[in-house]
């Protein structure tokens, strides 16, 4: 892991396209990061299945729209060794997407979770944190996944799906961003 230049906590999301679940996660990160200006946290997202440059899905744009996100300026990013090893926390969607993190990283391992285990864990854990790394730290000692921690891919399906995913993908994002911004260090977070 090489942290980034300026010193940001970097959060990472990864699907299998980068084109519904994991670019609405940013997206809708992102849209909760703007509610505290200037905190050194950077959000993106990758595919292990990418194509590169591929635009969000309409449908997911729709999703993330009607909960104040914008999926209008995505493009989809593959994800690759670089950007494993630049993240500082991996949030993948299923399952089914750790082995490829790890395929680029294997030291990637306590820092890549699922997104709903992290959420569950970092609402539990957060009043203990001192830092994002340090609640990173304790999700790895206390994580457990659970039936029903993936999150299913809604590519293909009605709107009501997508809809749905990303009314899941919100009230996981939402506290999670909120438990690593409570985490930052007093004086972290920019201009009052």
């Amino acid at each position: 892991m090489s942290p980034d230049p300026d010193g940001s906590f970097g959060v990472l999301f990864v699907c299998t396209g980068n084109i519904c679940r994991s670019p609405t996660a940013e997206a809708l990160a992102r849209r909760e990061l703007e509610r505290h200006p200037g905190v050194p946290i950077q959000v993106s997202s990758a595919g292990s299945h990418a194509l590169e440059g591929n635009p969000a899905a309409s449908r997911s744009m729709l999703a993330a729209a009607t909960r104040g996100a914008s999926l209008e300026r995505h493009f989809a990013r593959e994800l690759t060794r670089r950007r494993v090893r630049a993240a500082d926390l991996i949030l993948c969607m299923a399952a089914e997407h750790r082995p490829f993190v790890l395929s680029y990283d294997r030291a990637a391992a306590g820092r890549t979770f699922l997104l709903a285990t992290f959420a569950r864990v970092a609402g539990q854990w957060d009043w203990l944190a001192t830092s994002p790394a340090g609640l990173v730290a304790l999700a790895g000692e206390h994580a457990r996944e659970q039936d029903g921690d993936d999150i299913d891919d809604p590519l293909g399906q009605s709107p009501d799906a997508y809809a749905a995913c990303a009314e899941r993908l919100d009230g996981l994002v939402t506290p999670v961003i909120a438990a690593l911004v409570k985490a930052l260090p007093v004086g972290s977070t920019g201009p009052p």
